[in-house]
């Protein structure tokens, strides 16, 4: 007679696959290192994350057939620069994972690794603004439609992270001072499906969190490819930009001024109003002759504008 006892059954079963990703009851970051960075594909296409701190009001986002609803925490929604948990978690677990070791969604790092990483200053400061990002990551509540789950569901909502903690005390391998966090089941979704995109290492040195905001809109859209083209006011709608019209321009004329995107040119078109990305990876060469393209462009634009105001 089959033994069916819970411990037998465990080893007998004929119908399940086995996991493919071994869980652990938390994952320790400091043990793995990064060799590439990643970023989560729905988050760096939708404004999830907030340009400044301190934005407490409820935000509605629709492009075709995507919903985005952010709803903030009492002290505001989370932003960019808090983003950086999220990328630093998503690349340790994305190196495990290729490395074939057992991951788990709640993972436990020292702020130290987590500050040299993401090319943060170290002190008393830093790691009180760690705590409020946590803060505000576990107040953000996302509802979307974009659905990584194999379930049939019209939409889901989770916070930006599910749980925080500091530890206090020594527990196993987990040490006093280390910071504890539980991802969310959709972002974890994403990972174990590889929904995410390789960044720049240099993504964490760019000062501004508009900048940031535009490089992810270029590795996602323009990726591998030599460029991609948007309207000014599409792009601005992506950023998640509260800044109006003007000003939203007058920062894209900027960034295109200075043009130290890390790996993707950009150039404003003041006629058409698009915005392109060109991939860097293209020859000098012609990366010239596409910036004297645009001068010619922009001179042009002057002179008619001139002409006009006679």
């Amino acid at each position: 007679m089959l033994d069916l006892t819970k411990k037998s059954r465990k080893y007998n079963l004929k119908t399940l696959r086995p996991h493919k990703h071994k869980q652990l009851e938390f994952f320790i970051a400091d043990d793995v290192d990064i060799s590439t960075f990643r970023d989560e594909l729905a988050s760096m296409e939708h404004p999830f994350f907030a340009l400044k701190a301190g934005d407490v009001r409820d935000r509605e986002y629709k492009n075709g057939a995507v919903t985005v609803t952010v709803k903030p925490t009492s002290s505001g929604l989370a932003t960019v620069f808090d983003k950086d948990i999220w990328i630093y978690a998503i690349s340790k677990l994305l190196e495990a994972i290729n490395d074939h070791q057992p991951i788990s969604r709640t993972i436990a790092f020292t702020p130290y690794d987590f500050f040299v990483t993401t090319n943060r200053e170290i002190g008393g400061r830093t790691y009180k603004e760690l705590e409020k990002s946590l803060e505000r990551l576990a107040g953000t509540r996302i509802t979307t439609n974009i659905i990584y789950s194999s379930d049939k569901q019209e939409s889901v909502g989770f916070g930006l992270i599910d749980s925080w903690r500091i530890l206090d005390e020594k527990k196993g391998k987990l040490e006093i001072g280390m910071v504890e966090i539980t991802l969310p089941d959709w972002l974890y979704e994403g990972i174990t499906k590889e929904k995410i995109l390789k960044i720049s290492p240099d993504y964490f040195r760019i000062r501004k969190a508009i900048d940031r905001r535009l490089y992810e809109i270029a590795r996602k859209h323009c990726g591998n490819q030599h460029e991609f083209s948007i309207s000014l006011e599409k792009l601005h709608l992506k950023t998640g930009s509260t800044a109006t019209s003007s000003k939203f321009k007058f920062n894209i004329k900027q960034l295109a001024k200075t043009n130290d995107l890390p790996d993707y040119e950009i150039l404003f078109d003041p006629l058409t109003e698009k915005v392109t990305f060109k991939n860097r990876q293209q020859d000098i060469s012609s990366a010239e002759v596409s910036r004297k393209k645009e001068k010619g462009k922009r001179e042009v634009f002057k002179i008619k504008k001139s002409l006009l105001n006679k």
